[in-house]
């Protein structure tokens, strides 16, 4: 969240939480520009593709005791 202050009367963490919401700001907004990009040209999901097998497994649930 921004601070008010003026950043003289910040101290250096706070200037520096400042500037990592900023920083952390602009690369949500590019990550979601390119995806918008990516979706309009593609028209496509990523998620939208064939598996080439099954992600179930098969559990052997016969146990030998002694």
């Amino acid at each position: 969240m921004p601070n008010a202050l003026h950043p003289d009367r910040m101290s250096t963490a706070e200037r520096l939480d400042e500037v990592a919401d900023i920083l952390a700001a602009g690369l949500i907004r590019l990550k979601v520009r390119k995806s918008r990009a990516l979706s309009a040209d593609t028209r496509d999901s990523r998620l939208d593709f064939t598996a080439p097998q099954s992600g179930h497994v098969l559990v052997n649930r016969r146990r030998n005791y002694p």
